[in-house]
Parts: C-alpha cells; sequence; structure tokens
C-alpha cells in the first residue's frame, strides 16, 4: 500500500517535471535566441537613479545588467538545469536515490529560478511561461521532497560523505548572504533613502528570497547535519544538488556581466565564485557518495 502510494507520488512529481523541461527549453532558449537590435538607453528610476535599459532582445526593458544576470541563467538552465532534471526524471523511473536527488534538486533550481524571473523580470511575452514553472517547480519540489525517505538518504550517504565540513559550508554560505544583503539594506533603512545598486528594482526580490528562505535554510542544515540527523542529510544533498546548477549560474551571471560592461565588486564575485565552486564540489563528492544500485524505499 505504501509503496504504491509513494510511486504514484513520484509518477506526479516525473509528469510534473516533463511539463518543466518543455516550459525551461522554450523560456531559456527564447532568452538566448530572441537578441533583436537597439541600443541601450538611460532611465530614471522612481527613487531618482540613473540606469541603462536594454533597449533590445526578450529583455529589452531591463536593466543592461538585470539582462546580463538573466541571459546567464538562461545559459545554464538550458545546458545544465534541463540536462539536470531530465537525468533525474530518467534515474527515478527505476527508484534510483540518486535520481530522486537529482530530481528534487533540480525541483529547487527551477523553483529559485523562475519565481526570481516571475517577481523580478520586467514584463515580456514569457510571463506566463515563467508562472508556469514557478508555480509547477513549487509543487514539484513540496512533493518530491516530501516523497524521499531520510532514513534511505542518510544510509546511503553517511559513509563518503563529509558531513561537519557540509554543516561548516551551509553555515559559511547563510552568513555570508546574510552578511552582504543586510550590509546593503540596513543602512538604507536608516538613512531612509534607496539601496546602493537598486537600479529599476522596486522589490528586492532576490535579497527577499535569500534572506527569507535560503539563510534559514541554510541554517538548519547546518545543524541538523552538525547532528547527524536524517533530515540534514536529506536537505544538505537536496540544496548541493540545487548548487550543482545554481552555482554555475551564479559563475555565469558574473562572466556575462563583466562582458556585457556591467560593474562587478571584484571582491563580492570573487566570494559567490569560491561558494559556487566548493558547493558544486560537495555536490559532486555527494552524488559519487550514493551507490549507483542504491533505490529508495517505500
Amino acid at each position: 500500500m505504501g509503496s504504491h502510494k509513494s510511486d504514484a507520488g513520484w509518477r506526479l512529481v516525473r509528469w510534473i517535471s516533463i511539463g518543466i523541461i518543455v516550459l525551461g527549453v522554450i523560456a531559456s532558449g527564447t532568452g538566448l535566441m530572441w537578441q533583436g537590435s537597439g541600443e541601450a538607453f538611460p532611465f530614471t528610476t522612481l527613487r531618482g537613479e540613473t540606469v541603462m535599459i536594454r533597449g533590445h532582445g526578450l529583455y529589452r526593458y531591463d536593466t543592461v545588467s538585470s539582462a546580463a544576470q538573466e541571459s546567464g541563467q538562461d545559459l545554464v538552465t538550458l545546458f545544465i538545469g534541463v540536462p539536470l532534471l531530465t537525468a533525474g526524471v530518467v534515474l527515478s523511473v527505476r527508484r534510483s536515490l540518486r535520481g530522486e536527488l537529482l530530481l528534487t534538486g533540480g525541483l529547487g533550481y527551477f523553483l529559485y529560478t523562475y519565481a526570481a524571473m516571475s517577481f523580478l523580470t520586467a514584463f515580456n511575452p514569457l510571463y506566463l511561461v515563467y508562472v508556469a514553472l514557478f508555480s509547477l517547480s513549487l509543487f514539484g519540489f513540496i512533493l518530491a521532497l516530501a516523497g524521499l525517505n531520510p532514513e534511505d538518504v542518510a544510509r546511503a550517504v553517511s559513509a563518503g560523505f563529509p558531513r561537519r565540513a557540509t554543516a561548516v559550508y551551509f553555515m559559511v554560505v547563510a552568513a555570508f548572504l546574510a552578511l552582504i544583503w543586510l550590509g546593503l539594506v540596513v543602512p538604507a533603512m536608516l538613512a531612509f533613502g534607496p539601496p546602493a545598486g537598486l537600479e529599476s528594482t522596486v522589490t528586492m526580490v532576490i535579497q527577499s528570497m535569500d534572506l527569507g528562505v535560503i539563510v534559514p535554510t541554510a541554517v538548519i542544515t547546518a545543524v541538523l547535519l552538525w547532528r547527524s540527523r536524517p533530515w540534514g542529510y536529506t536537505l544538505g544533498a537536496v540544496v548541493l544538488v540545487k548548487l550543482l546548477s545554481m552555482g554555475t549560474a551564479l559563475i555565469a551571471m558574473i562572466v556575462v556581466m563583466a562582458v556585457s560592461g556591467v560593474k562587478v565588486d571584484p571582491v563580492q564575485a570573487g566570494m559567490f565564485v569560491l561558494i559556487s565552486l566548493t558547493g558544486i564540489a560537495l555536490a559532486v563528492r555527494m552524488l559519487q557518495s550514493i551507490p549507483a544500485r542504491q533505490t529508495s524505499s517505500a
């Protein structure tokens, strides 16, 4: 009975994921191919800042900086995010634990990415595609996370998994994101003025998601991992898989911004790259620690 319900749940997750794969290819492929022509132009925001609007392509109404980040995200979504989710779908058919973790982490990547695109990207013809991807990823992620057996994950990865090093890594991630975003927000709040670099954005979407979701998740995961709790291994594995694509996306964003002539803080960018590369290395180590034939129980 339990096995039947579990199989049905993962079957639904796979169908949701297939929909995400199709829409993800459409969204990211269109963003990369729809370049158009035109010149960037200055725009004065509601807060009196002068920013440069891209002026061409799908992201014509986004700033040059935002459009560069979105293009970097599209590149990684198409060539890493989509294949990662596809691999998760294929492997999870055989109830492969590695496949289920790839699937869950991949859904986490699409959830974060298209929550940001839905709320932050200037309105364009793909708006409803972004919302559909956000919605499908949200419910797919919830179902996939609920379908994982923490005891299975803990047994599979505990032997070759650097538990304490990973716990420390998550605490470093939480501290870094908290410090960098609070350092941006708190002085502006005290001065009753706009944070530096707000550009044309009215709501600080990325900062809200990082401070409200990513930082607490990292802290909770670190604590549970340090205490060797099954859910610590499970959350750690899922977040690390997400970092395989999200970390690469951050690096791609920085590169595209630099190529596009956007000013990048070298210290901040260097820290993001270091954290991303470390997360990617830990994710690979975690996946390698799972036996290829390891399956999940009902």
